[in-house]
Protein backbone atom coordinates (compact mmCIF):
# COMPACT_ATOMS: atom_id res chain seq x y z
CA UNK A 1 0.00 0.00 0.00
CA UNK A 2 1.42 3.75 -0.96
CA UNK A 3 2.70 5.57 1.78
CA UNK A 4 3.03 9.55 2.14
CA UNK A 5 4.71 11.67 4.17
CA UNK A 6 3.26 14.93 4.28
CA UNK A 7 5.27 18.69 5.44
CA UNK A 8 3.07 20.85 6.08
CA UNK A 9 4.61 24.51 7.42
CA UNK A 10 4.87 28.37 6.73
CA UNK A 11 8.40 29.47 5.20
CA UNK A 12 10.31 31.65 7.45
CA UNK A 13 13.59 32.13 5.42
CA UNK A 14 12.93 33.10 1.78
CA UNK A 15 15.89 33.52 0.40
CA UNK A 16 17.06 29.55 1.38
CA UNK A 17 13.73 27.88 0.73
CA UNK A 18 14.87 27.10 -2.84
CA UNK A 19 17.36 25.15 -1.37
CA UNK A 20 15.33 22.57 -0.59
CA UNK A 21 13.71 20.90 -3.40
CA UNK A 22 17.33 20.26 -5.68
CA UNK A 23 18.89 18.86 -2.28
CA UNK A 24 15.45 16.33 -1.36
CA UNK A 25 14.27 14.94 -4.37
CA UNK A 26 17.21 13.28 -5.13
CA UNK A 27 17.25 11.55 -1.37
CA UNK A 28 13.71 10.97 -1.98
CA UNK A 29 13.74 9.46 -5.55
CA UNK A 30 16.98 6.84 -3.91
CA UNK A 31 14.07 5.23 -1.79
CA UNK A 32 11.89 4.67 -4.30
CA UNK A 33 9.70 8.11 -3.60
CA UNK A 34 8.29 10.85 -5.89
CA UNK A 35 7.33 14.08 -5.19
CA UNK A 36 3.62 15.06 -5.44
CA UNK A 37 2.49 18.16 -4.32
CA UNK A 38 4.84 20.89 -3.29
CA UNK A 39 2.76 24.24 -3.29
CA UNK A 40 1.19 26.93 -1.43
CA UNK A 41 -2.07 25.44 0.18
CA UNK A 42 -5.63 27.43 0.16
CA UNK A 43 -7.45 26.16 3.00
CA UNK A 44 -11.26 25.57 1.60
CA UNK A 45 -12.73 24.94 5.28
CA UNK A 46 -11.61 25.84 9.07
CA UNK A 47 -7.87 27.14 9.11
CA UNK A 48 -4.62 26.17 9.48
CA UNK A 49 -1.47 28.36 10.92
CA UNK A 50 0.54 26.64 8.15
CA UNK A 51 0.45 28.19 4.52
CA UNK A 52 2.33 25.60 1.83
CA UNK A 53 2.78 21.96 1.29
CA UNK A 54 4.68 18.99 0.32
CA UNK A 55 3.89 15.50 -0.44
CA UNK A 56 5.69 12.75 -1.29
CA UNK A 57 4.48 9.53 -2.38
CA UNK A 58 6.26 5.77 -1.61
CA UNK A 59 5.30 2.57 -2.48
CA UNK A 60 5.08 1.54 0.69
CA UNK A 61 5.48 2.64 4.81
CA UNK A 62 8.69 1.05 5.18
CA UNK A 63 10.40 2.62 2.16
CA UNK A 64 8.57 6.28 3.52
CA UNK A 65 9.87 5.25 6.80
CA UNK A 66 13.28 4.22 5.53
CA UNK A 67 13.51 7.85 3.28
CA UNK A 68 12.81 9.89 6.54
CA UNK A 69 14.78 7.92 9.24
CA UNK A 70 17.77 8.06 6.41
CA UNK A 71 21.24 9.96 7.13
CA UNK A 72 20.35 12.02 4.23
CA UNK A 73 17.08 13.03 5.03
CA UNK A 74 18.27 13.78 9.03
CA UNK A 75 20.86 16.21 7.48
CA UNK A 76 18.18 17.87 5.47
CA UNK A 77 15.77 18.42 8.28
CA UNK A 78 18.76 20.80 9.84
CA UNK A 79 17.91 23.06 6.66
CA UNK A 80 14.39 22.40 6.55
CA UNK A 81 14.02 23.42 10.36
CA UNK A 82 15.89 26.69 9.67
CA UNK A 83 13.96 27.94 6.65
CA UNK A 84 10.38 26.49 7.92
CA UNK A 85 8.34 25.84 10.51
CA UNK A 86 5.39 23.55 10.57
CA UNK A 87 5.07 19.45 11.04
CA UNK A 88 5.30 16.11 9.18
CA UNK A 89 3.05 13.45 9.27
CA UNK A 90 2.78 9.64 7.90
CA UNK A 91 -0.49 8.55 6.17
CA UNK A 92 -1.00 5.54 4.31
CA UNK A 93 -2.81 5.68 1.22
CA UNK A 94 -6.59 4.92 2.03
CA UNK A 95 -8.52 1.43 1.14
CA UNK A 96 -11.96 0.66 1.10
CA UNK A 97 -12.66 -1.90 3.80
CA UNK A 98 -14.05 -4.92 1.81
Amino acid sequence: MSCYIIYHYNIIDKERIELLGPLSVPIVEKFGGELVIANHADCLEGSSPYSHMVVYKFKNRELAKSFYESNESRELSKLRNEVTEGFVVLMPQFEMPK
